[in-house]
């Protein structure tokens, strides 16, 4: 036994991740199986692998598999179940504010969700039947210990990201907020407003602001929202405009206090490969962003770990993006 397993499972016992679950049609148990090799209700968890920084959660619809990513460390898979023929999890960017749990559902006789992480209307991660396929109405369906473990995780403004396929992860690093020229003394003041700042709370009455911004390129528009509200639409200039931005988020993981970097987690969605991720290719159209230094200063005010950025060739207009449930994207393909 390696002394990395040991620390491993001195962790996961610690906080009881080693039990069985009896639920649907067998044991949901921890594991230690390659990703390719999991079976409906089969999941692992190695928290140790990054123990703070902001949580993103990546759902393969094609592989049935949720990824929970932690400063940009893959702390966690599971095996989960995803909506049905006619009842299809959506596809998109989203964001959780609403955690509950123990929710209980009104549209399906008062059903029992545990562990509740609302993304998208009535869809959630939460705890649920994991027959192999995909047999929800919407939700995402975890085994019940990792659906406890997530919601213990996750902090208010969580990105929930859904493709059909496995999604790539990437770390970048550089002086600007989206890579602009600013010299060191702008890049300082900048930096200055997230230092020191803690990923939003979502304790009841503790929740801070979660910030999201997004990029359009059909628009050539910034949106920014707070809390699903929108606080800032300016519009913006995009060298080589008949060049396609492509589909791209970051995760705002924090600031470099010794150089004064922006550090980011970048996520290619529908990679098929989680290594999948080109990072001069992601600084490069970052690069191509010309934001107005007003604009630019407002968001640098706002910024903490754990804001999401999400640059984009479609229109950001309410086909694709809903304040009500703070989603940022949402795939029109997927409505």
């Amino acid at each position: 036994m390696t002394q990395t397993n040991m620390t491993r499972r001195a962790v996961l016992a610690a906080g009881g991740a080693t039990a069985l679950v009896a639920a649907g049609r067998g044991s949901f148990a921890q594991t230690e199986k390659p990703v390719t090799d999991l079976k409906p209700g089969e999941w692992s968890w190695y928290p140790e692998r990054a123990l703070d920084g902001p949580v993103a959660v990546l759902v393969s619809l094609s592989d049935q598999l949720a990824f929970v990513y932690r400063n940009g460390i893959r702390i966690g898979v599971s095996t989960v179940s995803t909506g049905r023929k006619g009842y299809e999890t959506p596809t998109g960017v989203f964001t959780v504010l609403i955690k509950e749990k123990m929710h209980h559902s009104r549209a399906y006789n008062n059903a029992a969700m545990p562990d509740s992480q609302f993304f998208f209307g009535g869809c959630a991660l939460h705890a649920g039947g994991l027959p192999g396929y995909p047999s929800s109405h919407g939700c995402v369906h975890l085994p019940r210990a990792f659906a406890d473990l997530v919601f213990g995780v996750t902090h208010n403004g969580t990105p929930v990201i859904v493709t059909n396929d496995r999604s790539g992860i990437g770390s970048l690093s550089h002086s600007g907020l989206v890579l602009s020229n600013a010299d060191l003394k702008t890049v300082e003041a900048m930096t200055t407003h997230v230092a020191g700042k803690k990923l939003p709370r979502d304790k009841e009455g503790e929740r801070d602001d979660a910030i999201a911004i997004i990029v359009s390129g059909a628009d050539r528009r910034l949106i920014a929202l707070r809390n699903g509200s929108e606080f800032i639409n300016a519009g913006i200039g995009i060298e080589h405009p008949r060049l396609p931005l492509g589909t791209h988020v970051y995760l705002l993981k924090g600031v470099n206090p010794a150089t004064h970097v922006y550090d980011w987690m970048a996520i290619g969605l529908g990679t098929g490969d989680e290594a999948a991720v080109d990072v001069q290719r992601e600084i490069a159209v970052t690069a191509r962003l010309v934001i107005p230094p007003d604009v630019y200063a407002q968001i640098a005010r706002n910024l903490h770990p754990g804001a999401t950025m999400m640059l984009t060739d479609l229109p950001a207009h309410p086909e694709t993006r809903s304040a009500t449930d703070f989603v940022i994207m949402r795939d029109r393909t997927s409505v």
